[in-house]
């Protein structure tokens, strides 16, 4: 997965955008992608997402991350079985198939990260990989949607070794 990321305020390390890197790679052989595709991926404070999130989802408050897909799928799809709606998104320039555009607070991240006891780098790789699967089709509005799309997360994040229990990544 091409990912290009915009971190204006210089808030990742070259180890972040490595590790975000391959949670992407992990999350799109999880759900069995095998188009070349890309996302853009911006880095923020809490007051940058709480504007983002006001002028696009009408919501006045700071969130840990947005997601806004490029690919509208049907009811009950995912992008693992879209291969042709995928292939609508293609860019010439990254000769990728755009799947949409990811913000992540970093804010969020640091404070999440100390809430549930784990490291900013799980959180962050977790972040990321919760907004890819939104933007390949999974939601968690509904109690069926929720465990489905927690599912391929916790999936996606295991397989690079950057689970809850421990944070020993692995090559994939």
């Amino acid at each position: 997965m091409r990912l290009e990321i915009e971190d204006e305020r210089g808030l990742l390390s070259s180890e972040d955008v490595a590790l975000m890197q391959r949670c992407a790679d992990a999350a799109q052989r999880t759900e069995g992608v095998t188009a070349p595709v890309s996302v853009f991926v911006e880095i923020v404070g809490d007051a940058q997402i709480r504007e983002i999130n006001r002028e696009q989802r009408g919501l006045d408050r700071a969130t840990d991350v947005l997601s806004f897909p490029t690919v509208n799928y049907p009811v009950g799809k995912t992008a693992g079985c879209c291969a042709a709606l995928l292939r609508r998104e293609y860019d010439p320039e990254t000769d990728a198939c755009a799947l949409g555009d990811i913000v992540i607070s970093m804010d969020h991240v640091r404070a999440q990260a100390e809430e549930y006891g784990h490291s900013v780098r799980r959180e962050a790789g977790y972040l990321l990989t919760h907004g890819l699967f939104h933007l390949m089709g999974y939601d968690h509005m509904t109690d069926a949607d929720k465990p489905v799309m927690r599912g391929m997360e916790e999936k996606s994040l295991a397989s690079i070794g950057l689970t809850r229990e421990k944070e020993e990544e692995t090559a994939p």
